[in-house]
């Protein structure tokens, strides 16, 4: 199955500021197509599913494997944790995002 990837070229070294800019946007599923939205790099972060907003905590910044994990606060008032991956490609200049959630594993494309 062919992956489509997003173009975004690599910028630096990164960094925290960098990975949470860099995964804010609007994503397409690989599962059902639908729209995510994410917003990692505002005042308030939140991710949007389904035109549900849903606020999040930013847990951990892991530079090394290009990773932010949350705390989603969840409409039923819960807590779950969620990371997000970003995968590059061998030239370093595009990648996906792996979104794993309830432990669910979905590919986000740009959209």
């Amino acid at each position: 199955m062919a992956i489509v990837a997003v173009s975004f070229m690599f910028t630096g070294c990164g960094g925290n500021e960098n990975i949470m800019s860099e995964m804010t946007g609007t994503w397409k599923s690989d599962k059902d197509g639908a729209a995510i939205k994410i917003n990692l790099s505002g005042e308030q972060k939140t991710i949007e599913i389904g035109g549900n907003a849903i606020p999040v905590t930013i847990k951990k910044i892991d530079e090394s494997s290009y990773s932010v994990r949350v705390d989603a606060k969840l409409a039923n008032g819960k807590t779950s944790e969620w990371s997000f991956r970003q995968v590059w490609d061998e030239s370093g200049s595009s990648f996906i995002i792996k979104f794993d959630h309830n432990g669910e594993v979905e590919t986000l494309t740009h959209a």
